[in-house]
């Protein structure tokens, strides 16, 4: 670098010298430009050879029938079956109308109406009618003009009774060995609290059956109320396992204070 003498080369000129194609690209190209060319001219050639070949071959079925109908189907066999009954033409013969129905008996249905007034009337009496002689049959427009026998009008049945239930017990006539009860109700009748105590009953009749009940009458707020209750219960705690058992068995009750 100190020697003076060394020879420096000229300043490279600015302009760029272009770059050439790579040898190896150019044949890479000249090959996939014949292989294209070459596969054209094979299509060409391929089409005019089979120009004359006619259209594509067609698949046919072969001949004869697909399905054929055996010569004994089997099955139930209905006469008629094969008529053709919905297209105006029928096998048996011209179409013909229905014959003409006979004529009402008029005196027939007056003698009924007459016995069923007669069984309205007297129920236990019901005697059959004399037999008269039919008339002679009357054409449409007799038949017509005539009036219509009386509607017959059902006797209702006479109302059943209810059997009458057993009385309850009065607070003076009931057993009572101890201070303390078990109510099970309270209803505004007499009668409410019979149906009430027999409904008990036959919920839980394994604990009710042998108890008798005492109603209690009451008066809450201008209203009297019948109170169904059990007494004689020596202690609250006994009350209260009685209650416990009925309420083990989906029936409600408390211990009342009075």
């Amino acid at each position: 670098m100190d020697d003076p003498n060394i020879d420096i080369p000229p300043y490279a000129s600015p302009r760029l010298r272009s770059r050439g194609v790579d040898s190896a690209t150019k044949r890479m190209a000249t090959v996939a430009g014949g292989l294209g060319i070459a596969i054209i001219l094979l299509a060409l050639v391929w089409s005019g050879v089979h120009t004359g070949l006619g259209p594509p071959p067609v698949v046919k079925p072969p001949p004869g029938p697909m399905r054929t109908a055996p010569v004994n189907p089997g099955g139930l066999q209905v006469p008629g079956a094969h008529e053709q009954i919905m297209s105006g033409t029928t096998a048996s013969g011209p179409p013909q109308l229905a014959p003409t129905p006979p004529p009402p008996d008029f005196a027939k249905l007056d003698r009924e109406a007459k016995q069923a007034k007669l069984a309205q009337a007297k129920p236990g009496r019901l005697r059959p009618l004399p037999p008269q002689a039919t008339p002679a049959p009357r054409n449409s427009s007799q038949v017509a003009s005539l009036p219509l026998p009386p509607p017959v009008v059902a006797t209702p049945p006479a109302p059943t009774v209810a059997p009458a239930l057993p009385p309850m017990y009065a607070p003076t006539q009931a057993a009572s060995t101890g201070p303390y009860a078990v109510q099970l109700a309270a209803l505004t009748s007499m009668a409410k609290a019979n149906q009430a105590w027999q409904t008990l009953v036959a919920r839980v009749p394994d604990i009710l059956d042998s108890e008798k009940p005492l109603v209690v009458p009451g008066v809450i707020r201008g209203e009297t109320f019948y109170r169904l209750r059990l007494a004689g219960f020596a202690s609250a705690s006994a009350a209260a396992t009685f209650c416990a058992r009925l309420k083990s068995r989906g029936v409600t009750c408390y211990i009342p204070k009075s």
